[in-house]
């Protein structure tokens, strides 16, 4: 069983009400999507237990909105937040992403999603779980729109994807006047190809030029010199 916490070296993520728990996969989406001076106004779109929003706003100075629909992960993220040492920062909006954009006018510059990973598979049972875990609450084509309209116009957005949902992704970009592309493959090992992080915009001209390769562990199974300098900042025993 999982623990009902996480540990960080500057906050702690509580995670018994929430369905999906920190997992590694989205701690190395939080540790790799660029943050610069330029970055003002960060939404994080299904933030669930506030994970991601908590490593940005260690990492930046931005103010961040973070946006959950299920109710007891979006208490937890409240609470998350509160205990952090960055919550005049953080600001959590308990809706849906569809209904969030109809009630704001802000824009982003930037967007972060880990949005569910299945359009297709058989769901668990667990109602919390699946919203999380399957796209019939937020559909890729409703993400792609909202992404649209909520980043600015030199606004980058950063999706953590299924690796068998990628020409979906991009295609629904592309259709709403997105330009996207492969940011990072993400390996488990050398070999277990586990995740994409793509990158979409409303112009080319920033997009990155070459797709990074991260890998978490080595053959002998420890982490790898990539994945320590990446999350040393966060990692309690790195």
């Amino acid at each position: 069983m999982a623990n009902s916490w996480f540990q960080f070296k500057q906050f702690t993520v509580q995670q018994d009400k929430a369905a999906m728990k920190v997992c590694t996969d989205s701690c190395v989406f939080g540790a790799t999507v660029p943050v610069n001076e330029n970055i003002h106004a960060i939404l994080d779109i299904g933030t669930g237990t506030g994970l991601l929003a908590l490593m940005l706003a260690q990492r930046s100075g931005s103010l961040i909105d973070a946006v959950e629909l299920n109710a007891d992960a979006a208490q937890q993220a409240t609470d998350n937040f509160l205990h952090s040492p960055w919550k005049e920062r953080l600001t959590l909006y308990e809706t849906s992403i569809q209904d969030y954009f109809k009630f704001t006018t802000r824009q982003y510059d930037l967007i972060v999603c880990n949005p569910p990973f299945f359009s297709g598979s058989l769901k668990t049972g667990n109602e919390a779980k699946d919203m999380a875990l399957h796209q019939s609450h937020l559909s890729i084509e409703e993400l792609m729109q909202v992404t649209f309209f909520m980043l600015t116009k030199k606004g980058s957005a950063y999706m953590l994807i299924s690796i068998y949902e990628e020409g979906n992704f991009l295609q629904a970009a592309a259709a709403v006047g997105l330009k996207g592309k492969r940011y990072l493959s993400m390996y488990d090992n050398g070999e277990k190809l586990i995740r994409y992080i793509i990158h979409v915009r409303k112009d080319e001209i920033h997009l990155a030029d070459e797709e990074l390769t991260f890998v978490i562990r080595n053959s002998e199974n420890q982490y790898t010199e990539q994945f320590v300098d990446a999350l040393k900042d966060f990692y309690l025993h790195l």
